[in-house]
């Protein structure tokens, strides 16, 4: 009778814990006969779901572009397998290229929800075609409606959002979605703009805009007639300054002025702007969705100008527009000459949304400029083909198709990031999977003509990969392609000193190489290198970083670190003459020397003692916390123990005591209670950075008199409307989760349920945003204030080490982990 009630109490924990055990199957099955070809269809147990009429189409280049082919509704000659693997295979000759093609075609079920499919294309006859590849799947039966992974109820169209994702859900209440792989393994870039140049401000949108259709969904006109579809297309390149334009009208009487006096006179527009606010022309730009613009103008005047585009719901302006041009504040203006402006921007779908453009001064004093020939153009570029199959090697396009029941939009937009990690081979829980995802989805290609895997932070970010954001987000992974190839990336930025640039931007250049941590944690990422995978590290290059990093930071070898610039990510200030005044820099001194001494450089260990020391003399005995900064001894940083996380990771050892880190952790307030967070009797984020009081509250935000950010903190941080934002006590995901981490090492009793709440907050804090973010506001009155340009911050990935550093993964979790 026992033996039966335990079997009885397993069934239900089976039924209700783990339905998906006893949940239909995906099954593939090839359809089709040898004369019209063969392709595949998708069945949710019964059901079929996915029917396609092809299973690719492609057009092909040669490289001068004299010959083009198209080959549409390309279906397989011949196929093998059975319901869970199925490969389709085609040998062409392509008569107009006197070439022969081979295509292989194979599907596979990796678990009952997911389905893996892969395309090898393979050419022994030339000496290198472009292409472009199309996938058209179809809906067996009419969708109840479409979906993307920003958009609940999307009308058709490019879907260019922060995670290529769409979808569709079934009349029988299923979800079907489909993913890509990553950019650097599809061979696809997402940027659509290029960083402003020393002659120029903002960014500024790309005239060679590639894979603007990644994806694509059926639009209503399509549908109407039972043309149903998701299209991921692959190689393809929009050229705006070829193909045709559209000239767009412009009336005048919709050009208002905003705190300015306009005077019109035979296309010359002159503006007055008055003090106090932002001055200049408002005016409802002729934009619509998912189309691309040019906005021209001649200007010249006394005052910087500003250029701003924002969306217009029911009449308010909501969240400035991302794809192109952006950030565009400071215009460099002469008075007396004319300046040309000419930009391009991809508009995505904005929900039939108007928009906003400002051209104006944005300083709010006196100034005057003038206008002519203000032009918006409608781009219709000519397509082209970039992606490339080289003679006698494989080119490999991966796409996923995951099927399940539907539930909700955040449901969706989590299945569409643990469903990639799954098809990828990843294992973990919910967050490494999601985490893991919007990493792969944020390496892509360099550019159209350099295929080299690429990072961002975010699309925020892009074009701009930065070398703490990337080091974070690539040395979490195992892959020896990624590391060993961003690595040698970072290594050419190296300057005659020997210091590691911080940041490489495509199709323009950064000379910003500085004494901050990026040269330390190039070598940090060295040493991972030649741990993980056994290469041989350039000598010459790791020597001279070796010796920047010495003698930059400490070159009377006295154990104290001085520097310019913080080495951690609050480096919104700099210090002249250098500083020893914080204490993540003596943190990070100390992992620099224990890491030069294991690449084979002499360093003594009473040299390291010294430093260690030197790291622990930041803890204030009396108030109980590590000094963020001396200057500003009430200040308390959860980055102050970046330092003592990397020594447990990277050396398995502490520096600093027990007491110092307990201490530490229970002075940082922990904000956001929520009742159904896994332990509400905590809260959900806390502040990276804080004020320590001796009131009954015991801390406080930054304010313009007692904060160490000195201009930038007396213009952003005095009037309070940034309590709880950004570097003003916003929640960091990666520093505050190590921080815990660090305290589950040292015994604190409040890590393990803090970490569990963190985890929660990502995910769940904002129910319309389940994804990883770049800081999560501690104060706020509603989601809807919340910076959209944090969404989908990549470095959070890291929690990967940090979890393997608490014991809660292995390393061959990650499907790139070899021994």
């Amino acid at each position: 009778m026992v033996q039966f009630k335990v079997v009885l109490s397993l069934f239900f924990v089976c039924l209700f814990a783990g339905f998906s055990t006893f949940a239909q199957h995906l099954a593939l099955k090839a359809v089709g006969d040898a004369q019209k070809g063969y392709q595949v269809d998708i069945y949710n147990g019964q059901q079929l779901v996915v029917t396609n009429t092809e299973e690719l189409s492609l057009q092909l280049y040669n490289h001068d572009l004299t010959t083009i082919t198209n080959l549409e509704h390309i279906k397989g000659q011949k196929w093998t397998g059975n319901e869970n693997m199925i490969t389709l295979s085609s040998d062409l000759y392509i008569q107009e290229f006197d070439a022969d093609l081979s295509i292989t075609v194979t599907y596979q079920v990796v678990n009952s929800n997911l389905v893996k499919k892969t395309i090898q294309l393979f050419q022994p006859s030339m000496p290198g075609m472009y292409y472009i590849l199309k996938e058209t799947a179809r809906p067996a039966n009419k969708p109840q409606r479409y979906l993307t992974f920003e958009e609940d109820n999307f009308p058709g169209g490019f879907a260019h959002e922060m995670f290529p994702a769409a979808g569709f859900i079934t009349a029988d209440n299923n979800v079907v979605g489909f993913l890509t792989d990553a950019g650097y393994k599809n061979q696809y870039t997402r940027n659509t703009r290029r960083r402003f140049s020393g002659r120029d401000q903002g960014f500024t949108g790309l005239r060679r805009l590639a894979d603007p259709n990644l994806f694509s969904v059926a639009d209503l006109a399509e549908r109407a007639k039972n043309d149903d579809y998701i299209r991921q297309t692959f190689g393809e390149m929009y050229n705006l300054d070829a193909g045709d334009s559209t000239l767009l009208s412009i009336d005048p009487a919709d050009q208002k002025a905003e705190n300015a006096d306009i005077i019109r006179s035979q296309g010359l527009i002159s503006v007055t702007c008055h003090k106090g606010t932002q001055s200049g022309i408002n005016m409802i730009a002729p934009f619509k969705d998912q189309n691309i613009y040019t906005v021209s103008f001649w200007y010249k005047g006394n005052a910087a100008l500003a250029l701003k585009l924002f969306r217009l719901k029911n009449g308010q302006k909501t969240a400035e527009l991302e794809d192109g041009m952006k950030y565009i504040d400071n215009l460099p203006i002469d008075e007396k000459k004319w300046t040309f402006f000419k930009r391009s921007i991809m508009v995505p779908y904005i929900e039939k949304d108007s928009v906003s453009m400002f051209i104006g001064a944005e300083a709010g004093k006196e100034a005057r400029y003038d206008i002519k020939e203000l032009k918006i153009i409608e781009n219709h570029p000519q397509k082209e083909a970039y992606n490339v199959l080289p003679l006698g090697e494989k080119a490999e396009k991966t796409t996923y198709i995951f099927v399940e029941p539907w539930k909700s939009k955040q449901q969706f937009m989590i299945s569409a990031q643990t469903r990639l990690a799954e098809g990828k081979g990843f294992k973990g829980s919910v967050i490494e999977k999601m985490l893991y995802a919007n990493f792969n989805m944020l390496t892509w290609i360099t550019d159209v003509d350099n295929f080299k895997p690429f990072n961002v932070p975010n699309m925020n970010y892009a074009p701009d990969m930065y070398n703490r954001d990337s080091f974070f987000s690539t040395v979490s992974t195992y892959s020896k392609e990624l590391n060993l190839s961003i690595w040698e990336e970072w290594g050419k930025t190296q300057t005659s000193k020997g210091s590691i640039g911080t940041i490489i931007t495509p199709l323009m250049g950064s000379v910003e190489a500085k004494d901050n941590e990026a040269t330390i944690e190039w070598l940090i990422w060295a040493m991972l290198n030649k741990r993980r995978f056994g290469v041989k590290l350039p000598h010459e290059k790791i020597e001279k970083a070796v010796n920047y990093v010495l003698n930059e930071f400490d070159p009377g070898r006295t154990g104290k670190c001085r520097s310019h610039f913080p080495m951690n990510q609050l480096d919104i200030i700099d210090y002249n003459p250098k500083t020893d005044r914080l204490a993540v820099n003596q943190g990070m001194l100390v992992i620099a020397l224990k890491t030069i001494k294991e690449l084979g450089f002499s360093i003594s260990d009473a040299y390291i003692q010294k430093a260690e020391n030197e790291y622990r003399n930041f803890y204030d005995v009396k108030r109980k916390h590590l000094l963020f900064d001396r200057n500003f001894p009430d200040m308390i940083s959860l980055t102050d123990l970046e330092p003592e996380f990397f020594s447990l990771w990277l050396f398995k050892k502490p520096i600093l005591t027990d007491e110092m880190v307990q201490n530490e952790l229970e002075q940082i307030p922990i904000l956001n209670k929520v009742t159904n967070s896994p332990h509400p009797e905590y809260g959900t984020t806390a502040p990276i950075l804080i004020r320590v009081t001796k009131d009954a509250k015991g801390w406080a935000y930054l304010s313009g008199d007692y904060q160490p950010f000195g201009k930038f903190g007396e213009e952003n941080y005095s009037d309070g409307k940034t309590d709880g934002f950004y570097y003003n006590g916003g929640s960091w995901f990666r520093p505050e989760y190590c921080a815990y981490v660090v305290g589950l090492k040292h015994g604190w009793k409040k890590a393990r349920p803090l970490m569990e709440n963190r985890v929660w907050a990502e995910i769940y804090l904002n129910p319309k945003w389940p994804f990883s973010k770049e800081f999560t506001p501690t104060k706020w009155d509603t989601t809807d204030s919340w910076w959209p340009s944090t969404k989908g911050l990549c470095w959070n990935v890291f929690i990967l080490m940090a979890d393997e550093v608490a014991g809660l993964r292995k390393p061959e979790m990650d499907p790139d982990y070899h021994k």
